[in-house]
């Protein structure tokens, strides 16, 4: 199962990732909110105990429901949590950019080590700064048996390619 908690590093991986079968991938939809997808997990988790569930989220979703690694860890519910760290608000900085030429308020303290978060809460995790890298970081995560967050440091400057404004 994949949850994806929106945001922009969400809607790259809604390119790219195709679900074995219905209901494997869940997400807030294109009005949904940020901070939702660790509930979603904790629900895959309990509802398909033999499932691997991944929650893919950025780093502005994590500011909403990342304490909420508490409940994965207390009640034993295995997910294993890809972020993508821009150190940014990419949903907000890019169009803001595009539109006006600047951006205000979309910027959050690059690389911040949201994996010594979930450590910190009982978890496991451990960024990752080489693309060549995150397989092998998600095997140890998928190998781990406990909340592990794999910390993907990303470029901010990589915005995903809109062909509107939304406006």
């Amino acid at each position: 199962m994949v949850i994806g908690d929106g945001g922009d590093f969400v809607s790259y991986a809604g390119k790219f990732i195709e679900p074995a079968r219905p209901g494997n991938w869940l997400d807030p939809g294109p009005f949904g909110c940020l901070g939702a997808g660790l509930g979603a997990a904790i629900a895959a988790r309990i509802a398909r105990p033999s499932s691997q569930v991944v929650l893919l989220l950025g780093d502005g979703a994590a500011g909403f429901s990342l304490i909420d690694v508490d409940t994965l860890v207390r009640h034993r519910l295995p997910v294993v949590m890809v972020m993508g760290n821009n150190g940014a608000w990419g949903l907000e900085k890019g169009p803001m950019q595009m539109l006006y030429g600047y951006d205000v308020i979309a910027d959050l303290a690059p690389r911040t080590r949201y994996d010594e978060v979930v450590k910190a809460l009982g978890g496991a995790g451990e960024m990752v700064t080489d693309p060549a890298q995150i397989g092998p970081a998600l095997d140890r995560a998928f190998a781990s048996g406990v909340p592990y967050l794999v910390n993907v440091i990303t470029d901010v400057e990589a915005m995903y390619p809109r062909s509107t404004f939304g406006v």
